[in-house]
């Protein structure tokens, strides 16, 4: 099972943001991020992958940070669990929202 609490998620230029996702496998799934074009999502300078091992163990909470976000980083990520039993995904959109600064 996967759950994902925010599938559409707003961020403006240059600002980060940490997708989250939620899976519970038994037995136990091997979890990863992909893009939109299917690519496995690779820890670096842009992107932080996290996986936090629940009670009980088969629950697992996934997050991708993506910092200082470019026009290039909006469009469709997903969160995949696999296991010998199955396989299944969840789909995060992820797109531009304008940031005006502080009104005074």
């Amino acid at each position: 099972m996967l759950w994902i609490p925010h599938q559409l998620v707003g961020v403006p230029l240059n600002f980060n943001v940490t997708l989250e996702c939620f899976t519970e496998a038994h037995p136990t799934s091997l979890n990863y991020w992909t893009r939109e074009d299917g690519h496995m999502i690779h820890d670096s300078r842009k992107y932080r992958t996290e996986s936090t091992v629940g009670m009980p163990i088969y629950k697992t909470h996934m997050r991708l940070h993506i910092y200082y976000i470019q026009q290039t980083d909006y469009g469709t990520y997903k969160c995949v669990a696999k296991n010998p039993r199955g396989e299944t995904d969840g789909t995060i959109r992820l797109y531009s929202e304008y940031y005006r600064g502080h009104d005074l």
